[in-house]
């Protein structure tokens, strides 16, 4: 049965990860995509990396904004709005990233840092379209769909360099970007990627759920604090999938695995959520395509 995986945002917490791929690899996937966010706060963001990069099936890794924070503080890209991007990566977590990596200072992890991991980080990917079967497009993403940006644009970027022209040519703010977005995202229509269902991180699901309560919007669904499902409000379709379960603070790790189960090409969702302790597999159901 030919399954592909998405996996949420990681933040050096190898030992879920590991708890994770432990059961997600059982089903001998077509392939796993990383919604970004590998790097800061958690302890163990090297041995992340290098677990990833370790995987014998095929695998996508998308960059996150935290990815973009560290190497803008590396090549000073503060797009000239008067704050330091060394400060900015430092407030949001990048020191643990420096230790992991074996530095104590900044600037020897500038310029010393293994070119292996460097590449890495340079060739992620902005968005990743998985074909699940012939009637299903999945376009795996961060943050999600930002208005600034036309969704064929967004698509065609390939990696943070492509990236960093593209904002600066169109005076987009990083914040805008699909590396980032949040609220207006979730207030989008999501005839903005029509054709697709949305699959992103960036945003723990325990925040959403206090912005869609604050908004009080009723076409997303919660499952626990692991993930959101969104629906179109008309025709009641998936359109969009937060699977950040917030590893870091929550000690939880989700991953959303797309199965293809007959010869009529039906999809059926799964998901597991691992935390150290327990394991969380659930049955999502049929997704209408």
């Amino acid at each position: 049965m030919k399954n592909y995986w998405f996996i949420g945002d990681l933040h050096g917490e190898i030992s879920l990860l590991d708890r994770l791929l432990e059961n997600v690899l059982r089903f001998s996937p077509e392939e796993i995509v990383f919604v970004g966010d590998y790097i800061d706060r958690g302890p163990h963001a090297r041995e992340v990396i290098d677990r990833i990069m370790e995987l014998e099936v095929p695998v996508t890794c998308l960059m996150g904004n935290h990815e973009m924070m560290m190497l803008n503080a590396m090549e000073d890209m503060g797009y000239g709005q008067g704050y330091s991007p060394i400060e900015l990566w430092y407030y949001n977590g990048g020191e643990a990233t420096l230790q992991s990596f074996g530095f104590t200072s900044f600037f020897n992890f500038q310029s010393d840092m293994d070119s292996v991991y460097l590449d890495f980080f340079h060739n992620l990917k902005m968005s990743h379209v998985v074909e699940v079967g012939d009637r299903l497009k999945v376009l795996a993403t961060h943050a999600g769909i930002s208005p600034a940006i036309p969704l064929e644009d967004q698509v065609s970027l390939e990696n943070y360099n492509a990236l960093n022209r593209y904002l600066m040519e169109k005076h987009i703010d990083p914040g805008d970007s699909f590396l980032w977005i949040r609220d207006t995202f979730f207030n989008s229509p999501s005839s903005l990627w029509e054709g697709y269902l949305v699959v992103h991180g960036h945003t723990p699901t325990m925040k959403l759920k206090r912005f869609i309560s604050y908004n009080g919007q009723n076409h997303f669904l919660f499952v626990d604090n692991d993930l959101c499902i969104r629906k179109d409000g008309e025709n009641g379709k998936i359109v969009s999938i937060d699977i950040d379960s917030g590893s870091v603070i929550s000690g939880r790790l989700t991953g959303l695995g797309f199965f293809i189960e007959d010869e009529d090409e039906t999809v059926r969702l799964r998901s597991i959520t691992v935390s150290s302790e327990e394991i969380f597999p659930r049955d999502l159901g049929p997704v209408q395509c």
